[in-house]
């Protein structure tokens, strides 16, 4: 997650609110619930993603009102190809996943602990997941949502952040 965190958090702070003002491409959406006895959405906003190719990283970003979530994702061409992921807390080799959501507010993000992300990479991102996350005095809670038409682009090796 090295690679998508600081991305998560510095997203939040240099974006616009305002119309006009967002730093990401038309379309591209994340939303995530969490769900207990009453479900409530946590993210429901804009996203969009880049993929580093030398590094094999999917990294997808996506701000909301409240709360802003991410997830890095360790695949290799062809990107074309529907796949499933699972979710840790640090990104290992292919075919694993990292995911964060943090409070817009600030505060410290909370990494996935378990579960799925699939992914399927067309002309733009687009898949479901349902991970774990860490919760104060709760254990875990469970995240679920979909990614929809998220728009990527691909990054030339110069580009690409050292994980």
């Amino acid at each position: 997650m090295a690679a998508a965190l600081p991305m998560l958090t510095s997203g939040a702070c240099h974006a616009g609110r305002g119309p006009g003002t967002s730093p990401f491409p038309e379309g591209g959406r994340l939303r995530a619930e969490h769900v207990a006895q009453r479900t409530s959405t946590l993210v429901n906003g804009p996203a969009w993603a880049t993929y580093c190719p030398s590094d094999s990283l999917l990294v997808i970003v996506a701000l909301g009102r409240a709360w802003n979530g991410g997830f890095a994702v360790r695949i290799v061409p062809p990107l074309d190809v529907a796949r499933e992921f699972h979710v840790q807390p640090s990104l290992g080799d292919i075919g694993t996943a990292t995911a964060a959501f943090r409070s817009a507010s600030g505060g410290v993000a909370r990494l996935g602990v378990g579960g799925t992300v699939r992914v399927d990479v067309t002309s733009a991102v687009n898949g479901r997941f349902d991970i774990a996350l860490p919760d104060s005095g709760r254990g875990h809670v469970a995240i679920k949502g979909t990614l929809t038409g998220i728009p990527y682009r691909v990054l030339k090796a110069a580009a690409c952040s050292p994980i």
